[in-house]
């Protein structure tokens, strides 16, 4: 499984609620079902932060920047996949009309993209069963 992760901050111009309604509600709209087929996106999830203040608590002190505006999770089935289908003429025509419509909403200047292969280490119950003691 392929996944790429895009860690997006907004333009300095839009406050974070104005780029998430927009991520959310305009630019999904931009890639319809035969695009997103057509790139193997098995799933795509949108992922937004609680509001900068409760990012900053959960910072802690640690010192670390601030959080992203939104994360996108893209799921593809495999690495062959995505080089026969998002290098061809058609999948470069929608990810340009994806790579336009960002121009409108994040700052990629301040914004970082991974490409990874998953590798699983849990998937299901994340604590043991537990024998009860007599």
């Amino acid at each position: 499984m392929l996944k790429i992760t895009y860690n997006m901050r907004r333009l300095p111009h839009l406050s974070r609620d104005e780029f998430q309604d927009y991520y959310r509600k305009s630019h999904t709209r931009v890639l319809n079902a035969e695009e997103a087929d057509l790139l193997g996106m098995r799933r795509y999830v949108q992922l937004h932060p609680l509001s900068e203040a409760e990012c900053e608590k959960l910072d802690n002190g640690r010192g670390g920047e601030a959080s992203f505006d939104a994360t996108a999770e893209i799921w593809v089935d495999d690495y062959d996949f995505y080089l026969e289908h998002w290098w061809s003429d058609a999948g470069q025509a929608a990810l340009q009309k994806l790579m336009e419509d960002e121009q409108k909403f994040i700052d990629w200047s301040r914004s970082v993209m991974t490409c990874s292969r998953e590798l699983v280490f849990v998937d299901g119950p994340s604590t043991p069963a537990r024998t009860p003691r007599s």
